[in-house]
């Protein structure tokens, strides 16, 4: 029995705002996932993990280089942080 192929590559990109001179963060890494459902939980996990209560966006590619999931998150300074996934 032949081994299953391993995972598609998938791209994660993410901005991330800092409140310092420097201004952003650019974080641009590979996820290794079984499906583009499994790529995508990943990449809503890693997002949340790289924004750490500050703004950004993020977009995952598929091997084709095709955007499969996005999201934005504002937090603007006081009150609520909207923010938007698509």
């Amino acid at each position: 029995m032949a081994a299953p192929p391993p995972p598609a590559p998938y791209r994660l990109h993410c901005v991330v705002h800092r409140e310092s001179a420097s201004g952003i963060i650019i974080h641009d890494e590979q996820i290794h996932a079984p499906s583009e459902a499994a790529a995508v939980a990943d990449a809503k996990a890693r997002f949340a993990q790289l924004l750490s209560g500050r703004s950004g966006s993020a977009a995952l590619r598929d091997a084709a280089g095709r955007i499969v999931w996005s999201g934005q998150k504002n937090t603007p300074s006081g009150a609520g942080a909207p923010e938007t996934e698509s």
